[in-house]
């Protein structure tokens, strides 16, 4: 059974897929479930939804996010470097320490969402994403400097 296989047999039923590989599909699908340390780097989000989900230290490296959103998820650490956003949204959200280096941000929403320690370093376009009641605390924004507010 390949990734895709997979992820079609078991998104949705609550399952621990702790440090496994996802890279490199493309999915449209919506993933619950543990997916802490999952790697996803140069994967195709299209139209996906993330809800409810545990994706602490989750690699999303290069990815493309096309219309896909994250709902009520932790995703501590999560990492974002290089990332494509096309209308993706972050709702309800703890991205506590996430890293959205050099990523770049079409139409991006930010609503109820801890950003607090997060690295936006080189981040593109972040002046047209929507932000709705965000934490920032000690974020690193997109040129280098620190802030601590709320929006």
């Amino acid at each position: 059974m390949d990734t895709e296989e997979f992820i079609r047999k078991y998104t949705g039923e609550g399952r621990d897929f702790t440090g496994r590989r996802f890279g490199g599909e493309r999915y449209e699908e919506i993933f619950r479930g543990i997916y802490r340390e999952a790697d996803f780097d140069n994967t195709s989000f299209d139209g996906c939804s993330f809800e409810e989900s545990d994706l602490s230290f989750a690699k999303f490296q290069g990815v493309r996010l096309y219309e896909t959103m994250f709902k009520n998820c932790l995703m501590e650490g999560a990492d974002f470097s290089y990332a494509y956003f096309g209308q993706a949204g972050f709702y309800s959200v703890d991205l506590r320490g996430a890293i959205f280096r050099n990523a770049n941000f079409i139409e991006g929403d930010f609503d109820d969402t801890v950003l607090s320690y997060a690295d936006l370093t080189g981040a593109k376009n972040l002046i047209d994403a929507s932000y709705k009641n965000v934490i920032f605390y000690e974020t690193i924004m997109p040129n280098g400097q620190i802030y601590t507010g709320r929006t």
